[in-house]
């Protein structure tokens, strides 16, 4: 086997630790894949895995050996934001910042408002493009809108592969936040809080996966991709100082969360989890018991979250309305350190 070297790029002109962390794991992802056309075993081991449970395979049942796929999805992430942040999302915030027309003044507070706008750009595309994908995947089936039809045929409801695909991205997605959160993006005062976030969420999506609970599952994340897309709009928009986009996707966004996650997520997602799955669930049973308590146990944890975070998100409406309709300098934490 032989090994791509990858180590003299972080010389030169590449330079930072965002970069370096880049070149890294394009090398990782090089050399994975250099080693799975060179090494015979693991030839046979995939070759095994798409003809038993592999997630390529039609209908296929979740196993765990699909999260493959999701690792795979956490390693390529950050090429993928990197290249993207290089080539597009830094341009265009220098082109928002500018307004378009004279040169950006590089200092600091510039360069701060740049990389903030970036990563918000990079958040956005992400969360409109799964949320896009998730309702295209299940708006017309069948129990999109019947809480009663998450559970129904449980454990033997059909997994499309579209269906799979879509949470190996959410799971690999979530994996590469938690590492992001510490290394890369902007460090905020709810840091311990969104670290939380990322790790119950992560144990929820491979807990409903590999435990067949995949249908409530996406109703989840489709629930909760919503609100971030309007909360990472309304951040480019004040980024880039353009106050009435910025107060109409906020608007949005608190409508959306209160609306998604503090009235349907409890009211329809949770009294779906709690008293429809009965009927699919024997309870007398230790396992069914286990998978019954865990679940609801997460989903519980995770409105905790949402009214944290509602209560920053009213504070933030009474100072817009102070302001006379100007979003104020944070939009979700209401805590960071050098304001957003």
């Amino acid at each position: 086997m032989v090994l791509i070297d990858v180590s003299h790029l972080m010389y030169g002109k590449i330079l930072g630790p965002e970069k370096k962390i880049f070149v890294i794991l394009l090398g990782w992802n090089l050399n994975a894949l250099e080693f799975c056309k060179k090494d015979r075993i693991v030839r046979q081991f995939l070759s095994w895995c798409s003809m038993e449970s592999y997630i390529w395979s039609s209908n296929a049942k979740p196993d765990a050996l699909h999260f493959l796929v999701a690792l795979y999805f956490a390693l390529s992430f950050p090429v993928a934001r990197f290249l993207l942040d290089k080539f597009i999302f830094r341009r265009l915030s220098v082109w928002l910042l500018s307004n378009g027309s004279a040169p950006l003044r590089m200092n600091e507070a510039t360069q701060v408002k740049i990389t903030k706008c970036s990563e918000s750009m990079w958040k956005l595309t992400y969360f409109a493009t799964v949320e896009t994908w998730v309702l295209k995947i299940t708006y017309y089936e069948p129990w999109f809108g019947d809480s009663k039809g998450y559970f129904k045929d449980w454990p033997n409801q059909e997994l499309r592969l579209s269906l799979s695909l879509f949470y190996m991205c959410q799971c690999g997605f979530y994996i590469y936040s938690i590492f992001a959160l510490l290394t890369w993006e902007t460090r905020r005062k709810d840091f311990s809080v969104m670290m939380s976030h990322h790790i119950i969420t992560s144990i929820l999506i491979g807990y409903s996966y590999v435990t067949s609970f995949f249908r409530i599952g996406s109703i989840i994340l489709a629930l909760h991709d919503a609100s971030d897309v309007f909360l990472e709009a309304a951040k480019v928009f004040k980024y880039s100082e353009r106050e009435h986009g910025a107060s109409a996707c906020f608007g949005l966004f608190a409508i959306s969360w209160l609306v998604l996650r503090i009235i349907i997520f409890p009211f329809w997602v949770i009294k779906s989890s709690s008293y429809d799955v009965m009927e699919c669930l024997s309870l007398s049973e230790s396992y069914s018991k286990f998978l019954y308590y865990f679940l609801n146990t997460m989903l519980f944890m995770l409105l905790v979250f949402h009214v944290y975070w509602w209560v920053l998100i009213c504070s933030m409406i009474m100072r817009q309305w102070q302001n006379r309709g100007k979003v104020g300098e944070d939009i979700r934490s209401d805590s960071e350190d050098d304001g957003d």
